[in-house]
C-alpha cells in the first residue's frame, strides 16, 4: 500500500470499530443485564443471610445466581431489596447465550438501569469481540460510559490487532464521542486519532458504511465511500460514491425492498463519466477486452430482479440487465470494488445474470396466474447487443402471452384432453419483424394393459399463423399445420435394499423402461419463415425411441430417529431410430440417418464430497461423441473442519465450443491455502480468464494475495481481513 491508502485504511479500522464497541456493549448491557427474562433469580452459596430489617441478602462463597437464561457467579455478593442495588467481587462471571464477562466487581442498579463494572472483560460469541475496560459504566438510562477500553477478535492476553481509547461515552439513538484512540499491531501502536465521533444507533438506521480505499494501475487511486439509507421498515438504499483518480467518479445506487414473503426486490444502477472517451484499438490491452471500438464517456449498468404478488392471484417477476457498452463489464468485474462485491442477485432471486462474455444482456417482465385446471402467462423480454455498438438498432424485442390447460377428463370419457396456445411478437428497429399465434389441441388414452405395464397413446394438431413484415421481401401471411401422433409403452420395475452405512438403512433402485413411437407430419406453405420456433422442429418426423431410466434413492435415519430421503444417483440411456428419414432444412445431417446419435445423461451425489453430471451425445457413424456437457465437484475433507475444493466444467459440441472450466482451492498447514481459477477456449486455445491466489489466516485476521486476467485486463490484489470488520485492500 502507498501511505496515503495505508493513512486511509487506519482511520477507518479506528472509527468504525470504535463504533462496534459500543454498540455491542450497549446491547449487552441493555438487553442482559437488567432485562430478566427467565423467571425469578435463584441464589445458592456456601454461606447465604438475610437481614430483614435491612433488606439485605448476603451470599458468601461459590455464589451462583441464575435465571433460565442467565448465571451470575462470584465469590460474595450483596443485594439490597430496598434500594435495588445489588454489589459482586472475587471472580465475577457472568454468562449469557455464549457471551461471557469477567470482572473483580461490579454493581448494578436494578431499580434504576444503571451499573458499573471494574475491570471487566465482555466476549461476544456472535461476532467474536472482546471488550475490556478499566470501568464499564451505564451512567443513565441511554447513557454509557468505557475508560481506557479496548476491542479486539484476537484471543490470547497480547492480541495481533486491538483498538483502544482513553475514554469513550455514548448515548442511545444519539452518538458516541471517543477521546485518544490507537489501533496497535501486537502491543505496538500504529495510528493515533485524538478525537472522534460516531452515531450510536441500536436499530436499523441510515448513516455511513465500511470505506473502501486500493490503488490500481488501470484506475489510479480509488476511494468509495457507501452511505446506508433506512427509507422504512421495508425499504433501505445505499449510494456509493466511487473515486478513481485516473477515470473519474462513478456514482452507484443500490435500492431494496421486502414486501412479504413472497415479494421482495433488489436494484442497482451504476454511472461513470470516463476520462478515458474513446477505446484505443492500437493498444493491445485495450484491444484485448473487445475488438469492437467504445466512443461513449457516459457509462452505465442498470440490473435488478423482484419477486411480486399481485392481485387475483398473479404473481409478477422482473429481471433488468441494460449497459451501455460490454467494455464496461469487463472491466470492472472483479477486484476490491468489482460486481461480484455488489449482492448476489443469482443467489436471492435463483436466476443468474447473463455471463460477462456474452453478447447480449436479457431484460424481462414476467405474469403468471395458475389454477387448478390451467396456467396463464405473459411475458415482455428485450434482448439488449451491447458487444458490437453496430448492432444495435437490431436488438429485439418479444412480447407473448401462454394460456396451458392441463389434462382433464374429456366429457367424462376415458379420454384425457388438453390444450396450449401462444401469441408471441417480435420487435426491432431494423430487421425482419412479425407476430405468431399457436395453438395445439391433444387428445390421449392413457391404458394400464398390467399391473405393471402402461400403454398410452396421444394425438396433438397445431396451427401456427405468422405475420411477417420483412424490409427486403416485404410484408406474409403464412400458415403451418403439424399432426402428431405419439405412443408410450412402459413399465416400472423397483426394489429395496437393506443395507447399514452409516446414516443409510435403505437403497432403492427404479428402473423404468419405454418405448415411445412418434409421427410427426408439418403441411408447409411454398414460403414458409421461422420466426419464432425451433430450427428442429423444421420437417417430418417418424421415429421410434427406446430408453432405460434408472433412479437410485436412499432412506437415512439418524440417532434421534428422524427419517429423510435422498436421490443418490440417476442414469439415463435413449436411442432413436428413424423409420423414415426426417424431412427439413433445419434438421442436422445427424438426425436424418437411420439410427440417431445415443443420448445419455448420469447424475451421482451420493455424498457430500462428490457431486456428477454429465450428458453425452455419441454419433454410431462417425464413432464420436457429437455433444459432451460435464461437471465434476468434489470436497475433501481435512483437520479442523476444512475442506479442499474441487471443481471441473467441460463444455464439447463437435462443430461449435470447445470450453474448460477449473476451480481449485487447497488447505496447507499453519492456515496458509492456495487456489486457481482457470477457464479456457480449447477451440481458440487460449485463456478467457485466470486467478491465482495465496492465503493466510489466523484466529483473528488474513491476507490474500490475488493475481487476475480477464480478456487481456491483468490486475494484482492484496486483500486484508481483520475479523468481524471485513476486506481492505490495495489493486
Amino acid at each position: 500500500m502507498t501511505p496515503r491508502i495505508c493513512f486511509s485504511a487506519c482511520l477507518i479500522l479506528v472509527v468504525v470499530l470504535e463504533a462496534n464497541l459500543l454498540l455491542a456493549m450497549d446491547q449487552f448491557i441493555k438487553d442482559r443485564w437488567f432485562e430478566q427474562k427467565g423467571g425469578p433469580w435463584q441464589i445458592v452459596a456456601d454461606k447465604l443471610s438475610y437481614n430483614e430489617k435491612e433488606g439485605v441478602y448476603k451470599a458468601e462463597g461459590n455464589v451462583v445466581i441464575s435465571s433460565a437464561e442467565q448465571v451470575l457467579s462470584a465469590q460474595n455478593a450483596i443485594y439490597n431489596e430496598k434500594t435495588g442495588i445489588v454489589e459482586v467481587s472475587g471472580n465475577v462471571a457472568l454468562k449469557v447465550k455464549g457471551d461471557t464477562l469477567k470482572a473483580e466487581r461490579a454493581v448494578f442498579d436494578l431499580n434504576n438501569n444503571t451499573g458499573q463494572i471494574t475491570k471487566g472483560r465482555l466476549f461476544l460469541w456472535e461476532n467474536h469481540f472482546y471488550i475490556s475496560g478499566e470501568s464499564m459504566e451505564k451512567t443513565g438510562p441511554d447513557t454509557y460510559k468505557c475508560t481506557r477500553c479496548r476491542i479486539t477478535s484476537c484471543d490470547g492476553e497480547t492480541p495481533d490487532w486491538s483498538i483502544s481509547g482513553s475514554e469513550v461515552t455514548v448515548t442511545l439513538e444519539g452518538y458516541g464521542v471517543v477521546k485518544n484512540s490507537v489501533f496497535r499491531i501486537l502491543d505496538l501502536p500504529t495510528f493515533y486519532l485524538p478525537y472522534g465521533i460516531f452515531p450510536a444507533k441500536t436499530k436499523r438506521q441510515s448513516g455511513i458504511l465500511l470505506p473502501r480505499v486500493g490503488e490500481s494501475n488501470l484506475n489510479g487511486i480509488e476511494i468509495e465511500l457507501p452511505v446506508y439509507w433506512a427509507m422504512t421498515d421495508q425499504m433501505d438504499a445505499t449510494f456509493y460514491e466511487h473515486y478513481m483518480s485516473d477515470r473519474g467518479l462513478m456514482q452507484g445506487f443500490e435500492y431494496r425492498y421486502v414486501a412479504d414473503e413472497k415479494s421482495k426486490g433488489t436494484f442497482l444502477f451504476d454511472i461513470l463519466k470516463d476520462r478515458i472517451e474513446e477505446k484505443d484499438l492500437s493498444n493491445s490491452d485495450q484491444a484485448g477486452i473487445s475488438p469492437f471500438p467504445r466512443t461513449n464517456d457516459i457509462r452505465h449498468w442498470l440490473r435488478g430482479r423482484s419477486d411480486q404478488t399481485l392481485p387475483l392471484g398473479m404473481n409478477a417477476k422482473l429481471d433488468l440487465d441494460y449497459v451501455s457498452d460490454q467494455d464496461y463489464l469487463r472491466e470492472f468485474q472483479t477486484g476490491l470494488y468489482g460486481y461480484q462485491a455488489r449482492p448476489d442477485l443469482a443467489g436471492e432471486f435463483g436466476r443468474p445474470l447473463e455471463e460477462t462474455t456474452s453478447p447480449y444482456r436479457r431484460s424481462t417482465l414476467r405474469l403468471d396466474r395458475d389454477g387448478e385446471e390451467y396456467s396463464l402467462q405473459g411475458r415482455a423480454s428485450y434482448f439488449d447487443l451491447a458487444e458490437n455498438p453496430a448492432s444495435r438498432d437490431s436488438s429485439p424485442g418479444i412480447g407473448g402471452a401462454d394460456f396451458s390447460l392441463l389434462p382433464r377428463p374429456l366429457f367424462g370419457s376415458p379420454l384425457y384432453f388438453r390444450f396450449q396456445s401462444d401469441y408471441n411478437y417480435l420487435w426491432r428497429n431494423t430487421g425482419i419483424k412479425g407476430e405468431q399465434l399457436f395453438f395445439t389441441p391433444t387428445v390421449s388414452y392413457p391404458l394400464f394393459l398390467s399391473r405393471y405395464l402402461e400403454f398410452e397413446p396421444s394425438m396433438a394438431y397445431a396451427r401456427n399463423t405468422q405475420w411477417v413484415e420483412d424490409p427486403v421481401s416485404g410484408n406474409d401471411t403464412q400458415a403451418r399445420d403439424v399432426y402428431d401422433f405419439q405412443t408410450r409403452l412402459a413399465t416400472n420395475v423397483e426394489r429395496v435394499f437393506d443395507m447399514q452405512w452409516g446414516e443409510v438403512t435403505k437403497l432403492k433402485h427404479k428402473f423404468s423402461p419405454s418405448l415411445v413411437y412418434n409421427y410427426r407430419e408439418y403441411r408447409n406453405p411454398d414460403r414458409y419463415q421461422t420466426l419464432f420456433e425451433p430450427s428442429t422442429q423444421d420437417g417430418k418426423y417418424n421415429q421410434v425411441a427406446l430408453g432405460f431410466d434408472n433412479l437410485f434413492d436412499v432412506r437415512k435415519e439418524n440417532a434421534k430417529g428422524e427419517v429423510t430421503y435422498e436421490q443418490w444417483g440417476r442414469f439415463n440411456v435413449t436411442q432413436g431410430y428413424n423409420i423414415e428419414k426426417p424431412t427439413g432444412s433445419n434438421v442436422p445431417e445427424n438426425e436424418k440417418r437411420d439410427f440417431l446419435p445415443l443420448e445419455g445423461f448420469l447424475s451421482v451425489s451420493p455424498l457430500y464430497p462428490l457431486t456428477l453430471q454429465a450428458e453425452v451425445e455419441w454419433d454410431h457413424y462417425e464413432r464420436d461423441f457429437t455433444y459432451a456437457n460435464t461437471s465434476l465437484e468434489f470436497h475433501v475433507k481435512r483437520s479442523g473442519g476444512k475442506y479442499d475444493t474441487y471443481a471441473v466444467d467441460y463444455l464439447y459440441l463437435k462443430d461449435g465450443n470447445k470450453g474448460f472450466n477449473f476451480n481449485g482451492n487447497i488447505n496447507l498447514l499453519y492456515g496458509f491455502s492456495a487456489g486457481i481459477s482457470e477457464s479456457r477456449d480449447l477451440r481458440a486455445d487460449n485463456n478467457v480468464g485466470q486467478s491465482y491466489w495465496l492465503d493466510y489466516q489466523s484466529q483473528c485476521w488474513g491476507v490474500r494475495v490475488i493475481s487476475e486476467s480477464l480478456l487481456g485486463l491483468q490486475s494484482f490484489m492484496i486483500l486484508f481481513r481483520l475479523q468481524g470488520l471485513g476486506d481492505l485492500g490495495s489493486k
